[in-house]
């Protein structure tokens, strides 16, 4: 029999009120920033409940063929400290967090620090209850994430909630769904001795769109992964115990301790060493897995100091080792505070046993370590057994994406798990790699702007882009691209080897980065991600050659080939060729078309009238075939006198002709041009209607200024044309193309279908390929979801300085 749906917010009697002072964009900052998939949310309740001292966590998830029950709850269950009403009053202090002080009585060391962990839940549901025993006593409170959303200012109106008092009949009603679901968490709640004296009980219901990601087995890796191998936290999932990952680890080699020592007694125990490092990763935000663990009387009193006294050992097998010991012996030299022992001779005795067994694990791993670093050939030849040091970095990085469900900077996240759960998927993919780590790679035409290599785990490839200018240097050295297939093979490992020490995920994407970049210029080629080229031309003006590079590079974000031309030989600095794509219907704006221009650089804080020659540059556009030429300058003297020197000599003529075809361009001009690129998307036809239009300073800038106007009025929406083009991949035999996703939506048919695919170029330069391809032709390759391309764009947008993020929308 189902139970009934319970009313939380009109359960027992209300005995206080909470102010929440917390805004929308709070919460959307901390989680939706922070949680990008239901089962990372989950888990960070799990660390609440392991920051309240629990010993035992239970998570029940309502069954989804359950018709009956479509508002079943969410259970979040642990026997931990519990809340009074003070404990329900600072749970709701949002981003001032009392565990950063904390000393909790088991010696663990608090996971949260902002007390923001409870905003998790707002990514997956909507009513987020509290329920929590403690003296005796039952406590509730239900928040109506709904409310806040309607709070969005700087200093929003508080939200209010109410603090309730239950007896023991109304929580037993109120949780009578847990009764049913999970008898053993029915008896952890209330029956008799298995009772506990707190505990605190989370349920979410009405759930957000994001939940209907959650699978099952994938809950159950993530919090796997986040356990350690050693600890006295226990967390169930419907019912069944979840093991940590790291059990599943067969060490190298395994010793059994027993001997009795003086002053201390009977030592039983056992030690391990790994192949791989029991350090780092989600599970040492929860306990650490290596180390000593003594225990005296079942209870480990060394959580906090891993060498137990002793001074530094070996690195290398130090994280590779755990000794599990029980002493109750040691009883008698405990401190006062159970948490450490006296000095005295039977603790030097014991200390030396647990040195003597740590040397034991040394001297294998030290031979095993020797095996792979100076017989690896040999094993290679005899075995084909694939080193440790390529493997252990290699599946370190691609557990790390499947996880996280996101591409890394080097490895692909698995796009489809071919029916199977992600632990699964995950353990057949790390045997056939164990096996054959890379297949023969491929080369790829991705652009220039997009990484060097990728790695694809399941089909256990690289893929390297050609077009990067470092690999288009390496793959021209004639040697049948041997260096590239070395290059990236090691770019690859050296992300896995980062994650493996440690390195947290934000800062080896910032290292990676800087390496690109050096890469980048060590093979001779100008920065070109949009930050960068804005930051280009700020500084341009310092020296010739760099602004005639600048402007090209901005162009080329503009969406035209540059050919670099200048140097000492007379002529034009460089040469933009416009191609246009598929002809628009009626407009006869398909031909494409080049352009020359001139770079100026100048001592002074102008550039003089005199420095601008006309005729050289019309003579160039002409032995050129382009179309149209202009002169690029930080600030021309005269440039706003109509009847000026430089204005004059604009509209006058030569030998050849009118130069109606010249434009005074500013750099100030170029980065509103491009920041109004990325912006609203600008075609090559709106720059060659400026060019056809503008002729001086002045022409330009209310050029710019009308468009910038147009623009913002017929604003692309841009999550519609995704959310299409989306859609249209449902159709296995055609990629989705802009002039399909236009003609099928009402919405996008008032917008010529160049504007969306110059939309979407900008796009695809903010964020990468990776994300999304665009050609000129209209043809879109998404490889991330809709709302996934949008929230990279946002997460870029504050490093570009363009727009408030919310004007994506």
């Amino acid at each position: 029999m189902n139970a009934p749906t319970m009313d939380f917010s009109k359960a027992g009697r209300k005995i206080d009120k909470i102010t929440v002072r917390i805004s929308y964009d709070i919460i959307h900052l901390f989680s939706e920033g922070l949680y990008k998939s239901p089962h990372k949310a989950i888990e960070e309740l799990v660390c609440n409940s392991f920051d309240a001292d629990a010993r035992c966590v239970r998570i029940l998830l309502p069954d989804p063929k359950d018709k009956s029950r479509p508002d079943a709850p969410l259970w979040v269950i642990d026997d931990g400290h519990g809340m009074d009403a003070d404990g329900f009053h600072q749970l709701w202090r949002v981003a001032d967090s009392p565990k950063a002080n904390a000393n909790p009585a088991s010696g663990r060391a608090p996971i949260g620090k902002f007390g923001i962990g409870k905003l998790a839940a707002y990514v997956i549901a909507w009513r987020l209850v509290h329920l929590s025993r403690v003296n005796g006593k039952y406590f509730l409170t239900e928040m109506d994430f709904t409310a806040v959303r309607k709070h969005q200012a700087d200093d929003p109106e508080p939200v209010t909630l109410s603090l309730r008092e239950l007896d023991e009949g109304a929580a037993k009603r109120v949780l009578s769904d847990v009764e049913e679901r999970d008898p053993d968490a029915w008896r952890l709640l209330f029956s008799g001795q298995d009772g506990n004296d707190s505990w605190t009980v989370v349920g979410l219901t009405h759930f957000r769109e994001l939940y209907n990601r959650l699978q099952t087995g994938t809950l159950r890796w993530v919090i796997s992964t986040g356990l350690p191998l050693e600890s006295d936290f226990k967390v169930y999932l419907d019912g069944e115990l979840i093991e940590s990952s790291r059990v599943r680890k067969s060490p190298l080699r395994e010793f059994s301790l027993k001997k009795d020592l003086p002053g201390i007694g009977r030592v039983v125990g056992t030690a391990r060493i790994y192949k791989e490092p029991l350090t780092g990763g989600k599970s040492a935000r929860i306990s650490r897995s290596h180390g000593f663990f003594v225990k005296v009387r079942k209870r480990v009193i060394n959580l906090e100091d891993e060498l137990f006294g002793i001074s530094q050992l070996n690195l290398s097998a130090w994280s590779r080792f755990m000794l599990e010991v029980e002493a109750d012996g040691l009883n008698e030299h405990l401190l006062s505070s159970r948490e450490g022992v006296k000095d005295s001779q039977a603790v030097r005795v014991f200390r030396d046993y647990l040195h003597e067994s740590f040397n034991k694990c040394r001297v294998v791993y030290a031979e095993f370590e020797r095996k792979q670093q100076t017989e690896l050939d040999l094993m290679a030849l005899l075995s084909e057994e694939v080193s440790s040091h390529i493997l252990e970095p290699l599946l370190r990085g691609v557990r790390e994406t499947a996880e996280s469900g996101s591409d890394s900077f080097y490895f692909s996240a698995p796009r489809d798990l071919e029916g199977l759960s992600s632990i699964t998927w995950l353990e057949r993919t790390s045997e056939k790699i164990s096996r054959r780590p890379f297949e023969d790679p491929t080369f790829r035409k991705n652009g220039s702007h997009a990484v060097a290599v990728q790695y694809d785990p399941a089909a256990r490839r690289l893929k390297i882009n050609v077009d990067h200018p470092f690999v288009d240097k390496l793959t021209k050295t004639g040697m049948k691209n041997g260096p590239a297939k070395l290059f990236a093979p090691s770019e690859v490992l050296l992300e896995g080897l980062l994650q493996e020490h440690g390195v947290q995920t934000q800062v080896i994407a910032e290292i990676l980065r800087d390496r690109d970049r050096i890469l980048r210029l060590m093979a001779g080629a100008q920065p070109s991600t949009p930050v960068e080229v804005r930051r280009l031309l700020q500084v341009a003006n310092q020296d010739p050659t760099a602004l005639e590079r600048a402007t090209g590079e901005a162009f080329r974000i503009l969406g035209l080939e540059y050919e670099r031309r200048g140097g000492n030989k007379p002529g034009t600095d460089g040469v933009l060729i416009a191609l246009l794509g598929r002809q628009e219907e009626g407009t006869g704006e398909g031909q494409s078309f080049r352009i020359v221009y001139d770079a100026k650089c100048t001592s002074q804080s102008t550039v003089r009238a005199d420095k601008i020659d006309p005729a050289s540059l019309e003579d160039f556009r002409v032995k050129e075939s382009a179309a149209y030429g202009f002169f690029i300058a930080s600030k021309y003297a005269g440039e706003k006198d109509v009847a000026g020197k430089l204005n004059s000599k604009m509209f006058a003529g030569s030998a050849l002709g009118s130069y109606s075809h010249l434009t005074l361009l500013k750099i100030e001009h170029l980065d509103r041009l491009v920041r109004m690129h990325f912006r609203y998307g600008l075609t090559l036809t709106d720059l060659r209607k400026m060019f056809q239009e503008s002729r001086t300073v002045l022409d330009v800038d209310k050029w710019i200024s009308r468009m910038e106007c147009s623009l913002k009025e017929r604003d692309i929406p841009i999550r519609i044309l995704l959310d299409v083009l989306e859609g249209l991949k449902s159709d296995t035999k055609a990629i989705p193309n802009v002039y399909a996703a236009r003609y099928s939506h009402a919405d996008l048919k008032q917008f010529e279908a160049n504007r969306l695919i110059a939309r979407l170029n900008a796009v695809e330069q903010i964020i990468g390929s990776r994300w999304i391809q665009v050609d000129r032709y209209g043809a879109v390759v998404m490889n991330q979801t809709s709302g996934q391309i949008l929230a990279e764009v946002q997460r870029h947008f504050g490093e570009l300085d363009i727009f408030d993020k919310s004007e994506i929308e």
